[in-house]
Formats: structure tokens, sequence, C-alpha cells
């Protein structure tokens, strides 16, 4: 493993084959300071693999304890530990996990002014790529940035796939999975390592989709209260669905269950099967990722 980087979970079932590649899905979560993947067998429907690598971080108190290789030298220290992602794909799905996304309603979205629409919600660098995708279930454009050597470096890593943002991807994960299930306003929250997406939803129609930073699990908790105002939902009644790193954080865990009456942790996709070695992972962490090949995107 590199100086610069470390894999924190690698499973992979021994029904893995890397000469039979091309039967296989690969779907990629990817943010500035991680790359997650999982692979499915597109044949059976099965999940056989998940990997997730981190970028480290400098010593505490000295930032310069250490220079980050460019974006492309980290993938390539992933590659070099997974020798098999050089490898074809029969499908390759990739989301960019970002904190700048915006949606537009279809029918103002004019392409041409995808520029106007990102820098009108968000402070926009001149190294930064403007990108947008269409989300069905909310009837809406979501136009988003993505640093520009992390575009070129997927572009030229997997030259056949397009990026979409990781929290459209949430929304449709949501919408897949809970539109027959639910018939209520519920909301739902996605833990990453520094930001979470939060998305109201009622089985029919999205009401919020946004993504936040958070630094402690006060941050998670101020949030979701002020969300739960601005849409007058009751944190007494209304309840709160909790995927990716939610969970694993006791602190995090004491203040949901102090401020919202009604917890629940996400599921996988019944409509897959998965490895046995799966079960090392929560079942709600990773939803999205794992539901990727599910969603419209």
């Amino acid at each position: 493993m590199s100086d610069f980087s470390t894999g924190d979970l690698q499973i992979l079932d021994n029904a893995f084959d890397p000469d039979g590649t091309g039967e296989y899905g690969l779907a990629v979560v990817l943010g500035e300071d991680h790359i997650e993947c999982a692979i499915l067998d597109m044949k059976r429907n099965k999940f056989l693999g998940l990997h997730r690598f981190f970028r480290k971080d400098p010593e505490p108190g000295n930032p310069e304890s250490f220079l980050q290789p460019d974006y492309g030298a980290f993938l390539e220290i992933f590659r070099d530990e997974l020798p098999w992602l050089r490898n074809s794909f029969r499908l390759i799905r990739i989301a960019y996990a970002g904190k700048n996304s915006t949606l537009v309603p279809s029918m103002l979205f004019d392409p041409e002014d995808k520029e106007r629409y990102a820098r009108f919600n968000f402070p926009v660098t001149d190294g930064d790529v403007i990108l947008c995708n269409h989300l069905i279930p909310a009837d809406a454009w979501q136009v988003f940035t993505v640093p520009g050597d992390i575009v070129r470096t997927v572009r030229e890593a997997f030259p056949e796939s397009r990026i979409v943002h990781a929290s459209g991807l949430f929304l449709e994960s949501v919408w897949v999975n809970y539109r027959e299930r639910i018939s209520q306003p519920h909301l739902f929250l996605h833990l990453r390592r520094r930001h979470f997406d939060l998305m109201a939803f009622d089985g029919h129609k999205v009401a919020y989709l946004n993504t936040f930073s958070h630094r402690v699990p006060d941050d998670v908790i101020y949030y979701l209260i002020f969300v739960m105002e601005q849409l007058e939902l009751d944190p007494e009644t209304i309840p709160v669905v909790l995927s990716g790193n939610a969970g694993m954080d006791a602190e995090l865990t004491d203040l949901l269950k102090k401020y919202i009456r009604h917890c629940e942790y996400g599921s996988r996709n019944e409509a897959y099967s998965y490895s046995h070695l799966f079960s090392q992972v929560p079942s709600h962490a990773f939803f999205p990722l794992l539901n990727f090949f599910s969603c419209g995107l």
C-alpha cells in the first residue's frame, strides 16, 4: 500500500474471475479523498466485491507532512492494488461525491445555461468542470461541478463512462427502494466521511435534496433539525432512514436517538444477491453504490 493511501475495506469473493470481467458490472463512487467500488456478476445478479480506499490525511498539526500525489496518481495506486480494474467490463458506472450541486426543474432547464445555474448556487473555480444529468424521479436536472483533474483522470481510465453526482445517485437509490414501501414523508440521511446527503420523500414526490458538510456529530443534528423545521416536519413523528457511515459513530447514534423518535437503518436491495463476505459490512453501508445498476443514471 502507498504512503499516500490506505484501503480500509477489501472484499472479493473466491468466485471472482479476473479474466471474466467482461461479464461484470463495475460501480464506482469517488471523491477528492476516496474511491469505492463494487463488482456485480451480471449473469448471476450477485455482488462479488467491495473495495474502499482513502487518501491519507496529513499528520495533525503538520499539513505539509507529505505532498499528496495528484488525483491521477491516486487512481493509479488504486488500480495497482486491484490490477483487474484495468480490464474491460460489461458496464461501468461512475459517480462523484462532492458537495456542490443544484436541481433545476425539467421544464425550466436549458443545457446552454448550466454554467449560470451553477454560479448562481455555489462557487465555481477556474479548474472546475460543470456537468449535468437528468433525474427522472425528481423531474429535474442536476447541475454540479467536478474538479478538472478528476474529470480528466476518470475519462482517461474509463473512457466509455460518464460521471453523475453521488447525491443524485442517492436520490434514485431511495426512489428505487422505497417508492412502493412508504406513503408518508420520510427523511433519508446518507452519511459520508466529510459530507452527508439529506432527502425528503413520501413515496411519490421528492420534496428536498441537499448535501451538507460535517466535522462533528453536532453538525449533522443541527442541519437535520434545521431542515425539519424548514419543511415543517415533526421530529416526533417523521421517520429518518439512515445509510452510509451512520450508526458507526456512537456519539452521533446517541444524538439521533435523543432528537429523533423514529430512526431506522436502510437495507440492501433484494433484487440482488450478495457474497457471504458482505456479512462483514452493515446492510445500510454503501447504499447508493450497491444500487447503481438499478438506477436510471
